[in-house]
């Protein structure tokens, strides 16, 4: 079998032509000739005995193979970087990597970043946006921010902070005074384009039944949610994402936000539970409590 160890060099030339397409750009990124680049990914090829691209006029075409193999050396470096930094800032106090999805950190955790700063006096963080599952071998990664259905990862432990809500929010001036509070239901929806089911998953978890309406799709939730805030149309938003415009009258939901079976959580390594973790835990838990009550302050405690 293959030993990757003895390839690396030919795995990380490999990884910058497959990002950048093209052999000259990688040889400019890595310093070396566009002969070296083209040698190393020859010699990986026979060393995989398959063929990585298929070579058009002045173009590169990954192969489904290469393809795959990419992605996963992509990620494999950018853990690889993160922990030589990490063991270059060994010698400092305090510091935590917190990675969460990049919604949750944009609209809930980056307002109250100075307040977790103060709390951890004068630890430093460094924040990522991750939206793939944690991985217990990753040592890079301190703290991640998840949420869904408790799923058991070996050496990782899960600590709950809050409840997973969502629901359709809206702007105020996009919804008749006075009106039942399923007229949000039928103005324009915006939705993402992955996933594609927000809202006929929600309409069944609900009981809500969806009255024929125009659909808006958006990449990113981040941009649907600025839209719904601009008057657009309504949007299925977490509530973290929504609290604290719902707070401030940016954003309504008439019909609250419905609780699911899952849970905002954090997750380390089981071997990594210090005093700063448990102090980043608890401040979690407050402040997720503090925000949803600021959205719905009539709403009385379970």
């Amino acid at each position: 079998m293959l030993d990757p160890l003895d390839h690396l060099s030919a795995l990380r030339v490999f990884e910058a032509v497959a990002r950048l397409g093209s052999v000259r750009l990688a040889a400019m990124e890595l310093g070396v000739t566009d002969g070296a680049v083209s040698k190393q990914i020859r010699a990986l090829e026979a060393a995989l005995k398959t063929e990585l691209f298929i070579r058009a006029h002045r173009k590169l075409i990954l192969t489904e193979t290469a393809e795959r193999l990419s992605l996963s050396l992509a990620a494999a470096f950018e853990s690889i970087v993160r922990s030589v930094e990490r063991a270059e800032r060994s010698g400092q106090r305090g510091r935590l990597v917190i990675a969460a999805p990049a919604t949750f950190l944009v609209r809930w955790f980056l307002p109250r970043l100075p307040r977790l700063l103060k709390r951890l006096k004068g630890t430093e963080i460094d924040v990522i946006a991750w939206n793939k599952d944690p991985i217990a071998t990753d040592r890079s990664i301190d703290i991640h921010v998840v949420v869904g259905g408790e799923t058991a990862i070996p050496g990782m432990a899960r600590h709950v902070f809050g409840p997973e809500t969502f629901g359709p929010v809206a702007s105020p001036e996009i919804l008749p005074d006075g009106g039942p509070p399923q007229d949000i239901l039928s103005v324009q929806r915006l939705t993402t384009v992955w996933p594609t089911a927000m809202w006929s998953n929600w309409s069944v978890e609900s009981g809500h039944a969806l009255p024929d309406s125009p659909m808006l799709r958006f990449e990113r939730l981040l941009f649907a949610i600025k839209a719904a805030e601009a008057g657009v149309g309504a949007v299925l938003a977490p509530g973290p994402a929504v609290w604290d415009a719902i707070a401030c009258q940016r954003l309504v939901a008439p019909l609250g936000l419905y609780k699911r079976d899952g849970n905002w959580a954090l997750l380390w390594r089981t071997d990594q539970t210090s005093a700063l973790h448990m102090s980043t835990l608890r401040w979690f838990q407050t402040e997720f409590a503090a925000a949803e009550a600021a959205a719905f302050p009539e709403t009385p405690l379970p």
